[in-house]
């Protein structure tokens, strides 16, 4: 029985039972998804191919026969990676610094299973009090300790071990991960599917090689083209879709949109749904963790685009209705499990968001009429309020309220927040609901501009106000010492909605551009629309280049990030593609000199440091 579970008192379903599948498809149905991948990826084959165009390394040949590696024989051979070869854009080889120089370059410390000492790494600091895992392929789950690594080669080693020091839940933008999917259930598919395992060491390399003083491009691209290379060959070559490919079409779209590629992104998207459906039913799939998982990571990128379009969501409501009831059911059995009521408000709040695509979805496409809009928008802000209001005794639970921001960096009087508001942080088991928190005032910031957008009203006088709180909780999780790491990264989309609604004098420009400097820094990059849009309605056109002035701030790695996104960028597609590339859905009939006024007008409200409500 799992430890949570006994402090619960409740049943353990440890490990947890396999959700009966909808039945496969035949062969011919089977390759669908190849088709999306196939002409998403087909570039990255020509990239693996030319190290001068795009900085990357060879790709190798071997692998891409469509059998699964055993574990316990896997070719020490394959140590031959690509990541072990590597040339400089010129196709020079360079030299490979050890892997002891490397381990101390990136601060690993020597694998559990062969040291047990030191600090907790990132998965023995998240939520592992619960054990009640599922794996597919095993009648047994384990933790991170017990996954051997011993028979990869070392490279590979290397950065699976950095997975779990460095990396968190936070670094794929998940909300919560009380089961520690990422060091555990993500990494047994990886071990069984050579696909996922590059694309899963690529993304733990690519975060390593930021984290370097001088990491270079080639130490994670390698990996990268390696896995669409591999997955391609399953999805043509007529293999049985497995949940392992489906996970590993989702960690490439993560790695897409780091690298600010959202059209690749939207591609994987489509294929991820192909498979999503074909597995599962909108129920089944709350029958474990993996499905659970699987939900809540491919709807991310559905509500993603979906907004960012103006198009509705892809995904039918009935699925995240589905995830909702299966927490608020479990919230309710267990009301002192914390975890279990963060699960059950994100579920809440994430079919808020997708109703909201939706409704704003129909009436761009004349499917609702305008009276019948405007009630059903009049009940989704109402509900948007009581979620915020029926969670205020878990917000303001004092055992768990930041007052000290002791090791902060000292106060800043150009600051345009007080990160430093006693309270105004929560901690411990709560701390992910700070960026819950981050979402629904993003979410609350759109709700009130689309609405303004649509029924063609001045924007509301209360977006700077929840803009700035959005931003102050920003600001203080990026300074207290004791926030999980990659968080400022998972709330990157917020601080980009609230840039938008603050007044546009030099303090709140250089905030808003210090600020974004720092993601792009930790290796997340804005596509180039959102920083055209920045760049007009800041009347700047050096952010165009880089966000801050001198190049202050820039690192040469995040430069190779940026060109190598730039030279791979597509030619023009569909249009809800090319809406998805332009930001349509947040900048359509955003005429900049008319909120340029609306602001100039705003900038008066003294609202610094205060906290806002719904802007809504």
């Amino acid at each position: 029985m799992c430890e949570r579970c006994v402090k619960g008192s409740r049943e353990c379903t440890y490990p947890e039972p396999r959700p009966k599948t909808r039945p496969r498809s035949s062969k011919s149905d089977a390759a669908q998804p190849a088709t999306t991948i196939a002409e998403e990826s087909s570039r990255e084959e020509e990239t693996a191919k030319s190290p001068t165009k795009a900085g990357s390394t060879e790709v190798l040949k071997d692998g891409g026969k469509g059998k699964k590696p055993d574990l316990g024989s896997r070719k020490k051979a394959r140590g031959k990676g690509a990541a072990c070869r590597k040339q400089d854009v010129h196709g020079h080889k360079q030299p490979i610094p050890s892997i002891e120089q490397t381990r101390q370059d990136l601060g690993i410390r020597e694998s559990p299973e062969t040291d047990g000492s030191g600090p907790l790494s990132a998965s023995q600091a998240g939520s592992r009090n619960c054990r009640h895992l599922d794996i597919l392929t095993s009648e047994s789950s384990m933790s991170p300790d017990t996954i051997s690594l011993s028979h990869l080669p070392q490279h590979e080693r290397m950065y699976l071990e950095y997975l779990r020091e460095h990396i968190t839940y936070h670094h794929y933008f998940f909300r919560n991960d009380a089961n520690d999917f990422i060091h555990n259930i993500l990494i047994e598919h990886a071990l069984s599917y050579e696909p996922l395992l590059n694309a899963v060491v690529g993304f733990a390399a690519f975060h390593a090689t930021l984290a370097k003083k001088e990491g270079k491009i080639q130490d994670f691209l390698g990996y990268y083209n390696k896995a669409v290379s591999l997955l391609l060959k399953s999805l043509v070559g007529g293999q049985r879709h497995t949940e392992a490919m489906l996970l590993t079409i989702l960690q490439l779209a993560t790695f897409e949109e780091y690298l600010g590629d959202w059209v690749n992104l939207i591609g994987h998207q489509k294929a991820a749904f192909s498979m999503l459906t074909e597995f599962y039913s909108a129920d089944s799939i709350m029958e474990n963790e993996l499905g659970r998982k699987i939900l809540a990571w491919y709807a991310r990128f559905d509500l993603f685009t979906g907004f960012m379009s103006g198009y509705e969501t892809v995904l039918g409501r009935e699925w995240l209705g589905a995830n909702e009831r299966y927490h608020t059911e479990q919230a309710q059995r267990y009301p002192d499990d914390t975890h279990l009521q963060i699960e059950a408000a994100i579920a809440s709040h994430r079919v808020m968001a997708l109703d909201m695509a939706l409704l704003f979805g129909k009436l761009k496409t004349g499917n609702i009429a305008l009276p019948n809009f405007r009630r059903e928008n009049d009940v989704l802000g109402a509900r948007m309020r009581h979620w915020k209001q029926s969670l205020e005794p878990l917000l303001t639970d004092e055992r768990y309220l930041v007052t000290s921001f002791e090791g902060a960096p000292k106060p800043d009087p150009d600051d345009i927040v007080d990160p430093y508001r006693p309270g105004g942080l929560l901690g411990g088991p709560l701390f992910q609901m700070n960026l819950v928190l981050i979402d629904w005032l993003g979410t609350s910031i759109m709700h009130a501009y689309q609405t303004a957008l649509m029924l063609q009203q001045p924007p509301p006088r209360g977006l700077p106000d929840t803009a700035l709180e959005l931003c102050r909780l920003f600001e203080t999780v990026e300074y207290w010492s004791g926030s999980h790491a990659g968080s400022i990264l998972s709330a990157q989309a917020g601080i980009g909605i609230a840039a938008l609604f603050l007044p546009k004098d030099e303090r709140h420009t250089m905030w808003c551009r210090r600020k974004l400097a720092t993601i792009e820094g930790q290796g997340h990059t804005y596509p180039p629309a959102f920083r055209a849009k920045m760049a007009a309605l800041w009347g700047t056109t050096e952010i165009l280049h880089w966000w801050l002035p001198n190049d202050e701030g820039y690192p040469p790695i995040v430069r190779s990030i940026h060109s190598f996104s730039e030279d791979r960028t597509p030619k023009p597609g569909s249009q809800p593609t090319e809406d998805l590339r332009s930001m349509k859905g947040l900048f359509d009939k955003l005429d900049i000199q008319d909120w340029k006024d609306a602001r100039r007008r705003q900038s008066g409200l003294g609202c610094v440091g205060r906290r806002a409500g719904s802007a809504s």
